[in-house]
């Protein structure tokens, strides 16, 4: 194998690609490193965890076809240290890999590119276009709310649903049990006459938001085990996790016997100096709801610290009301809202309370409470 490239684009190329084998605490050595194959005038580099597989392409000038795996984490922190405006040049020898440039010379031994795991192939029949922007902001405003937890599976990642045609949206939730998020976005193309559900994982998800920018389009394809994201020249393909997602839609209350409108920013830092009264592992807030003063309480107390109550003037409809929340929880969804304003409905204190933000009808954050025992 021999080619040449620029470093600008060989170390943009390995900042996408190498990135998932850093976290790599295998047996299997090749799975530290990234498979570079030169050929058809680019240069494709693979890397994988066996969960997730990352592939992308650069303009390179191709002087002999071939390939080679090389330690990733090696070769990006030793190409992004060359000046960006040189041409380097790249020569396999048995199973080395010399890099030259104007100064320098290196060399740098792999393994054979036949031990490289084959990474899974999803058919681009059945495709969903989305704008980048928006599904950045979806998975923004609903990954946070995954659990982190090994016990149950299937809340490891966020439920991707694809709805019909007529519909023609995306619906993608993450949840922990303890809190729920929802966003709803609309596909700019969707060739699939069918609804799927998949769960996708949260690294996966992470990771596409640490690649994909803010312009263009993203185009997603599924198979029955595995999800495939196309980017520019960036594929990304994940197992998706097998299991069923909890009927979500059964714990959003239908109605509300109180809802306030309240300054988000208002909110959200009352709330935060109510925190450092919360009582630890607990983390407990109450909120006092009184519609005849439209006056929104918020307050907590420990015995061992002291206590600190803020009354928030604002517009309550409904009944009187209290409820007690984790104000990690609270803090969470209201950071994740970009609007001036959020609704807050709740029904009493052993029904979820649902967050709303005033200007965005598709997004809901659901939050358990805690009960005062």
């Amino acid at each position: 194998m021999e080619f040449s490239c620029l470093q600008e684009n060989l170390s943009q190329g390995l900042n996408i690609s190498s990135h998932i084998t850093s976290a790599n605490k295998v047996s299997l050595p090749i799975l530290n490193n990234i498979l570079l194959t030169a050929e058809d005038g680019t240069l494709k580099l693979s890397t994988t965890n066996l969960e997730i597989a990352i592939e992308t392409k650069i303009r390179a000038k191709i002087k002999e076809p071939g390939k080679i795996t090389i330690p990733a984490q090696l070769f990006s922190n030793y190409i992004n240290l060359l000046p960006g405006n040189e041409v380097l040049d790249f020569k396999t020898i048995k199973n080395e890999l010399v890099i030259k440039s104007k100064n320098q010379e290196s060399k740098i031994k792999g393994i054979n590119a036949e031990e490289f795991p084959i990474i899974p192939q999803v058919e681009k029949q059945e495709s969903y276009i989305l704008d980048c922007s928006a599904l950045k902001d979806a998975l923004e405003k609903t990954i946070f709310a995954i659990s982190l937890s090994e016990v149950r599976v299937e809340l490891g990642g966020a439920l991707f649903s694809f709805n019909t045609p007529s519909e023609d949206k995306l619906t993608i939730v993450g949840t922990d049990s303890y809190r729920l998020t929802e966003k709803e976005i609309f596909f700019k193309k969707s060739k699939s006459k069918n609804k799927k559900n998949v769960i996708i994982p949260a690294k996966t998800l992470q990771e596409l938001l640490r690649i994909v920018k803010d312009k263009g389009n993203i185009e997603i394809y599924l198979s029955e085990n595995q999800v495939l994201f196309v980017y520019q020249e960036t594929e990304i393909v994940s197992r998706v996790i097998s299991g069923e997602f909890p009927n979500y839609k059964q714990t959003i209350p239908e109605s509300h016997k109180t809802k306030v409108s309240v300054n988000r920013e208002n909110f959200l830092m009352a709330i935060k100096r109510a925190s450092f009264f919360a009582k630890s592992g607990v983390n407990d807030v109450s909120l006092k709801f009184l519609p005849k003063e439209n006056q929104l309480i918020i307050s907590s107390l420990n015995n061992q610290i002291g206590e600190n109550r803020t009354v928030l003037e604002t517009e309550i409809t409904g009944q009187e009301n209290e409820i007690i929340f984790n104000y990690r929880y609270l803090i969470d969804g209201l950071i994740n809202i970009e609007e001036k304003e959020v609704s807050l409905e709740i029904v009493n204190d052993n029904t979820p309370g649902l967050i709303r933000s005033l200007d965005d009808k598709f997004y809901l954050y659901l939050i358990m409470p805690i009960k005062n025992n």
